[in-house]
């Protein structure tokens, strides 16, 4: 076991800590921003659903020609969805395996000091596969949020 000096200390714990932040300024602009987009879809399919209601009261219109596009409008949207299920249960598993792989390089990191062994090429192997799993939970993230669009204009063009 190496004896720690105060300056190496510091050193170690930022090195630890280092992933973790990473990971937790990643988490949370990417909680803010998420958090946003869903508001605004939200709001889009309340007012989409408040515009089909209007259509449906004025006399003269046909409320089985509405449920006939409602219809239309959910069929269209279900391969869609499950298609962004798919995308999002992916990015989930990328990023949850990036949190893993931070956690796995910090104790690697922390513990080499501590036991005098030398895993810093396995600690960085670890981080960087870390990264590239959740540079993928990103882009699984980014063609939800592309498709998530593409179904809501098939909502709203549909009336």
């Amino acid at each position: 076991m190496h004896e720690l000096t105060t300056p190496l200390a510091q050193q170690t714990i930022q090195a630890i800590l280092t992933p973790a932040l990473m990971i937790s300024a990643c988490g949370l602009l990417l909680l803010g921003l998420n958090n946003r987009y869903a508001i605004v879809v939200s709001r889009i399919r309340l007012l989409n659903d408040e515009k089909r209601r209007k259509l449906a009261d004025p006399e003269g219109i046909d409320r089985e020609y509405i449920d006939a596009l409602r219809f239309e409008s959910v069929m269209r949207q279900i391969p869609s969805l499950l298609t962004r299920a798919n995308y999002l249960r992916r990015s989930l598993l990328c990023l949850w395996i990036g949190v893993i792989c931070y956690v796995l390089s910090s104790i690697l990191l922390g513990a080499g000091l501590f036991l005098g062994m030398n895993v810093a090429n396995l600690a960085v192997w670890i981080f960087l596969f870390g990264l590239l799993s959740a540079v993928c939970g990103v882009v699984f993230a980014l063609l939800d949020i592309y498709l998530a669009y593409r179904v809501l204009k098939l909502e709203v063009e549909i009336y």
